[in-house]
Parts: C-alpha cells; sequence; structure tokens
C-alpha cells in the first residue's frame, strides 16, 4: 500500500506554507493541465534535496511542465521558500523513507518499500506522471523500475543508455545495469537502441557495433562470439561487427552494445579522460603570458568544446525497454545537470519512442 499523506501532514511539518497541494490533489488535478508532468525522487542523490529542487524550479520555468516532488516534505518545503517559490503551485509527496548510496539495491522491494523512489516510481507506474526522475541509488532504481513499472513485452530485459559525446553522439547500452546479461539480451539492446537514436536522435539508420577487443569476428570471449553471431541474423538492425574502442569516438557506430560491466567501465574512463583533458588545456593557457593570450583568442571554442564532453549537459541516462519513461540522473547532479534530466524524461516521452518499440516486439 502507498504511504501517502495529506494537507494536514504537510501543515505540521511546513508550518510557515500552510495549503500545500499533496497527492490528493494531484489525484484530483480537474483544470484542464496538458502540461507535462513529470515525478522527481529529490532523495538519495550526493548533493542535497535542496540542491534538487532547485533543479526543478529551474526546469518548470524554461520548460513549462509540472514537477511531483517526492521526498522530505520538511525539505522540499524549505528548497521550495528559499527559492522565494509559493509551495501552493507545487504537488508534493511526502516520504519518511529514503534509499542511499550505500543501501542494497533489493531494499527498495522490502526494508525501504515506502522510500521515496519506490513511491515516485509506483506514481508513474501507475499514471499519475508522464516520466519519472531520480539521481538516487542506480541498482535500486533498476531493480525498482523493472518491478513497478515492468518491461514492454517482448523485451527481455531494460538497458541503462547512455550518450557518448564523441565526434557524433554515441548511445552505449548497457552502461551498468546488467553486469551479466544473456546474449539475447544484447539483441534486444540493439534493437531498442536502434528505435531510440531514430526517435529521439533524428539519426536515419543507426549503424550498430558490438564493444570487443578486436574487430574480427573470432575476437573476445564465449559470450562476445555468441553475441556477434546472434547479432548478425537480428533483423531491424544495421549491424556492422566488433568495435574496438579505439574506433568508438571517431563515429564508427552511432549504438553500442556490450555487457553492464564493460559499458560502465567505458563510460566513467570517458568521464574520467575527458575531465583530464580539459584540465590540462586550462592549465595550459594559465602556464604563461603567451598561454594566456592564446586562451583568449580561443576562450569562446574552449567553453564550448568544455560544454560538449561536460556529463551535465546530458543530465542522466534513460532505462531504455521499460513501459513507462525512467531516467536515471547522474549521482552528483547539481542543479543545472537535474535540469536538463528533467529535459531529458521529457523529450523521451514526446518522441512516442516506447510506443515504436512496442509495436517492434508485437511484430518480432
Amino acid at each position: 500500500m502507498h504511504m501517502y499523506y495529506d494537507k494536514l501532514y504537510l501543515q505540521k511539518v511546513c508550518p510557515k506554507n500552510k495549503g500545500a497541494r499533496t497527492l490528493s490533489a494531484f489525484e484530483s488535478n480537474k483544470d484542464g493541465n496538458k502540461s507535462m508532468k513529470i515525478i522527481l525522487d529529490v532523495m538519495g542523490a550526493d548533493n542535497s534535496a535542496a540542491e534538487l529542487v532547485k533543479g526543478a524550479i529551474l526546469a518548470k520555468k524554461e520548460y513549462g511542465a509540472e514537477l511531483v516532488l517526492v521526498g522530505d516534505a520538511m525539505e522540499i518545503c524549505d528548497a521550495l521558500t528559499a527559492n522565494g517559490e509559493s509551495i501552493n503551485s507545487w504537488e508534493i509527496v511526502p516520504t519518511n523513507d529514503v534509499i542511499t548510496m550505500e543501501d542494497d539495491p533489493i531494499s527498495i522491494r522490502r526494508a525501504h518499500k515506502d522510500s521515496s523512489m519506490a513511491i515516485a516510481l509506483r506514481l508513474v507506474a501507475d499514471g499519475k506522471g508522464d516520466a519519472m526522475v531520480s539521481a538516487g541509488n542506480t541498482g535500486a532504481l533498476f531493480i525498482g523500475a523493472t518491478g513497478f513499472v515492468h518491461c514492454i513485452p517482448g523485451v527481455r530485459r531494460a538497458a541503462l543508455a547512455s550518450i557518448l559525446p564523441f565526434s557524433k553522439p554515441v548511445l552505449l547500452l548497457d552502461s551498468g545495469a546488467n553486469v551479466e546479461p544473456s546474449v539475447d539480451f544484447l539483441a534486444n539492446f540493439a534493437i531498442i537502441g536502434s528505435l531510440y537514436m531514430k526517435k529521439v536522435m533524428n539519426v536515419e539508420a543507426p549503424k550498430v557495433g558490438l564493444l570487443n577487443n578486436g574487430a574480427e569476428e573470432h575476437k573476445g570471449t564465449a559470450f562476445y562470439r555468441e553475441a556477434h553471431a546472434l547479432l548478425k541474423q537480428t533483423e531491424g538492425i544495421d549491424f556492422i561487427g566488433n568495435v574496438e574502442g579505439k574506433d568508438v569516438p571517431y563515429g564508427a557506430c552511432d549504438v553500442l552494445v556490450c555487457d553492464g560491466f564493460t559499458g560502465n567501465i567505458l563510460l566513467k574512463t570517458a568521464e574520467g579522460v575527458s575531465k583530464f583533458v580539459m584540465k590540462q588545456i586550462s592549465a595550459m593557457f594559465k602556464s604563461d603570458l603567451i598561454g594566456k593570450i592564446a586562451g583568449v583568442l580561443v576562450l569562446k571554442k574552449a567553453k564550448a568544446m568544455k560544454k560538449r564532453f561536460d556529463v551535465k549537459e546530458y543530465g542522466g541516462a534513460p532505462f531504455l525497454g521499460l513501459a513507462k519513461p525512467v531516467i536515471k540522473a547522474h549521482g552528483n547532479s547539481d542543479a543545472r545537470a537535474l535540469k536538463n534530466a528533467i529535459h531529458q524524461a521529457i523529450t523521451y516521452a514526446e518522441t512516442g519512442v516506447i510506443e515504436e518499440i512496442e509495436k517492434t516486439m508485437q511484430k518480432a
């Protein structure tokens, strides 16, 4: 049973902000508003709930979406008023429990079944919102999403899909959810990843590559050799074969499939290298007078480059294959990063890619 709270509860925990709208108001909303509703779990991230609420405020102003804030009512109310917001214009679902980064992911189904993350997932599963966003525990979000929201019929397993901002955007999946998938999972990832790139990223004919330690068919472990053979036979995708890590930044493919363990290492390595390179460039421009002059001359292009490789610009990663949009924001998301994750959720919900995946899987 859902642990929702009424208006009286909010008045007790937020005495300075009486009259906050709670889930009851959310459920009985009859004002005809057709704007996108995003369920936001504001707890359990590396940054405070106040920082995430600030991101929600930015997203509401910029994108016009309705945000439903799920978490500690006192922290939410304080954050809203600190930013000059009237909580009368916000939907708030107060919770007493939170899943931390250190908690066992399976706890979302047991010890923390009434946490902010679990309740937010159940809200979107019940159709009370168009998409859900969380910057919390990745494993718990994945287990909760597959348990509460469920996969699209025909999809064997959802995958965490991350965009790598190289010469052209590359969709990496899985990037951390399925550490030891079966071979047929990778075929599923290739299909749904291709549909995502077509509908969301406007890539007309996405090329699918299999991450491996060599381009030849015989390279890799028995698992990857079997995956290669299956992907060659998979209909509806443009499979180009194995892709080595060194070729990924140069646009070798549009969709890159692999197991979640390998994908997460690639993702984190790419993030680390981009930060290292940007710091080295910054240090070079500050090293001496010539460097400073050169820095002034290329300042605009340097800022554009930094923005391109900044993970905060991409906001988060969707769990592809779920029946409803669930976006995993970066654990250390600040307000700007969360705003972008919310924008990603809106875009994902609007494109109809979930319906497209469902149709494709029904035909298959």
